[in-house]
């Protein structure tokens, strides 16, 4: 669909952003009085270069999911193989 591969980079984007925001407060919480400047720099580095490649499939997961919520499926648009229940096809008839 349309606009899948943007989005799915959005989420993956916004979260390892968010991922290295919390890594690097919580790196300077811990080693307060005297943070060291390479440490921090190797592991954010470390994020922004692993993160978004082990993060990318869960993020079109998610991105589908968050498309499915805006945009419902009409009617028609899911292939009949894989509906289970249909109630148009499946009503059972009316008893006397």
């Amino acid at each position: 669909m349309e606009g899948h591969w943007i989005g799915a980079i959005g989420v993956n984007t916004v979260v390892i952003t968010a991922a290295m925001l919390l890594v690097l407060m919580t790196v300077t919480f811990v080693l307060f009085p005297d943070p060291i400047p390479q440490v921090m720099i190797a592991v954010e580095l470390a994020i922004a270069g692993i993160g978004p490649l082990l993060f990318f499939p869960a993020s079109r997961t998610l991105w589908s999911a968050i498309d499915l919520l805006m945009r419902p499926l009409n009617f028609g648009e899911v292939d009949p193989r894989f509906v289970l229940v249909d109630p148009d096809r499946d009503r059972r008839p009316k008893s006397p």
